[in-house]
């Protein structure tokens, strides 16, 4: 039986983080064509998918991530 640790936790954002880092190089050239409007749209469906799955787990399982994650101290670091 797998273990759920923080390892295997750090071990997927590292691997989701090299993808979205990948993502945003891959978008940067493209936000300069006409292909800005295209690019914000899919950047901006990303995140609210993201936004919209922590908060529908929250409701699921009690727990708020959001409200245990400082945005000031991540945004002014």
């Amino acid at each position: 039986m797998n273990q759920i640790t923080p390892g295997n936790v750090k071990s997927k954002m590292v691997q989701a983080l090299a993808l979205i880092k990948e993502a945003l190089d891959m978008s940067i050239p493209l936000l300069k064509t006409d292909q800005r409007g295209n690019i914000e749209m899919l950047w901006e469906a990303f995140v609210a998918e993201f936004i919209r799955h922590i908060k529908n787990r929250s409701r699921e399982t009690g727990i708020n991530l959001i409200r245990n994650i400082s945005i000031r101290r991540i945004w002014f670091k």
